[in-house]
């Protein structure tokens, strides 16, 4: 097998263990609950189980065994990777974001207009840590 094929099967193989795992949690396991509006910062991002895929480097919460993005740039990376703001992609998720808020963070429409306000927040705290000449993640 070349180097790519490879790859293709491993990450086949790691889409069905964790599909697996998955499938076979209970329904109470599977749907967890969302965190409450009045949770601050990152707080709000690891109770809502966001960080088990993606950093949120603002709040210095990061995830090195994830590849997804930083979500402290979801305002910017959102457009970029799928042509629509982060507001319509929320709404009408698409790829592995559709799966994940259809399945493992099931999130009513407030929910979901909370999480777009949680990662707004996070993006205006990376530009002002920019704007000061403070360190900031990349991709």
């Amino acid at each position: 097998m070349n180097g790519g094929a490879v790859l293709c099967v491993a990450l086949a193989v790691m889409a069905l263990a964790i599909g697996a795992g998955c499938a076979s949690a209970p329904a109470a396991e599977a749907r967890p609950v969302v965190a409450a509006a009045d949770v601050e910062g990152g707080e709000w991002f690891a109770q809502t189980g966001c960080t088990k895929c993606h950093s949120v480097s603002v709040y210095g919460i990061y995830n090195l065994a994830s590849t997804a993005p930083d979500l402290s740039l979801a305002v910017e990376d959102v457009p970029r990777r799928f042509g629509r703001s982060l507001d319509e992609f929320f709404h009408e998720p698409s790829g592995t974001m559709a799966m994940v808020l259809s399945t493992a963070i099931p999130m009513t429409a407030d929910q979901r207009t909370l999480a777009i306000t949680r990662l707004k927040e996070a993006y205006r705290l990376h530009q002002e840590a920019a704007g000061a000449g403070r360190p900031v993640a990349s991709h």
